[in-house]
């Protein structure tokens, strides 16, 4: 079967290309439209299974990473988007994308409160913007998105990345397994170290979800790191796999969560095997 993946754009948000080509590599049926566009039509969101808010800068981040995106689609699409999730459907925010997700309320939405914002994701605590490779540990292996991952490498390119949030919230996502990333060194927990953990982010959280599983948002970009020859360690993974008298596959660890989200609807894709 074919699913239909949207990827919403406008005023700053600049990956769009690269998440929409995840979409398409994996066999959905993608399409890239404005957030005006969106809002003038929510009915568009009727006959999609999957939405993605990219990375970029929202609004030049002028009131806070992805806060005026958010409140725009707060006040143009708020009902729609709580119809959209509480259909069987999956919906993923990258980068800035995860910091207007996270406004929006649509995750961690502790107790199914969809709307109400209870974690923050605020400036780095080195004051300084991050742009690296880094590791993650999958925490939350029952995620659509995350399922058969164990690790990931792929790049964050952040100022605002840094997660924070009440204890007693933080207990609560531990308890209900929404702490779906974790920044790591060497396979272990980063423990807050810089710069395994790029931007302080409390308990190394670099992803979470709702309580679905379905809501998924993190700030490293898996739409970077989708293809082995855009790793930066790609030249010393290319040398062993010819000593090894392998074949170095095309597909690295970004692409995995757009393969998890094509066979959760079942997808067709020749394009997966690689």
């Amino acid at each position: 079967m074919t699913a239909r993946a949207l990827v919403i754009t406008g005023y700053g948000l600049n990956s769009e290309e690269e998440t929409a080509h995840g979409f398409d590599h994996v066999g959905f049926e993608t399409e890239i439209l404005h957030i005006n566009d969106l809002a003038d039509n929510p009915k568009e969101l009727d006959n999609v299974q999957a939405i993605s808010v990219p990375g970029g800068f929202s609004y030049g981040d002028d009131t806070g990473s992805g806060n005026a995106f958010a409140q725009k689609m707060r006040l143009t699409l708020g009902d729609s988007l709580k119809e959209f999730i509480a259909r069987d459907t999956l919906t993923i925010g990258i980068c800035n994308g995860c910091q207007v997700v996270v406004n929006l309320g649509l995750v961690p939405a502790i107790n199914g409160e969809y709307g109400a914002r209870q974690v923050a994701v605020t400036h780095n605590a080195s004051a300084r913007y991050q742009c690296r490779w880094i590791d993650m540990k999958v925490e939350n292996k029952t995620s659509p998105w995350l399922q058969n991952i164990e690790t990931l490498h792929v790049p964050v390119a952040h100022g605002e990345g840094r997660f924070m949030m009440e204890d007693k919230t933080l207990n609560t996502l531990k308890a209900n397994d929404q702490i779906a990333l974790r920044y790591s060194k060497n396979g272990e927990s980063a423990n807050g170290e810089f710069p395994f953990n790029p931007n302080g982010s409390t308990d190394d959280i670099a992803g979470i979800t709702d309580e679905s599983g379905r809501v998924l948002v993190l700030m490293p970009h898996p739409e970077r790191g989708m293809f082995s020859w855009q790793r930066d360690d790609y030249a010393a993974l290319k040398d062993k796999a010819r000593r090894d008298g392998q074949a170095l596959s095309d597909n690295s660890d970004g692409i995995k969560l757009f393969q998890n989200a094509a066979e959760y609807f079942g997808v067709n894709a020749m394009k997966k095997a690689g």
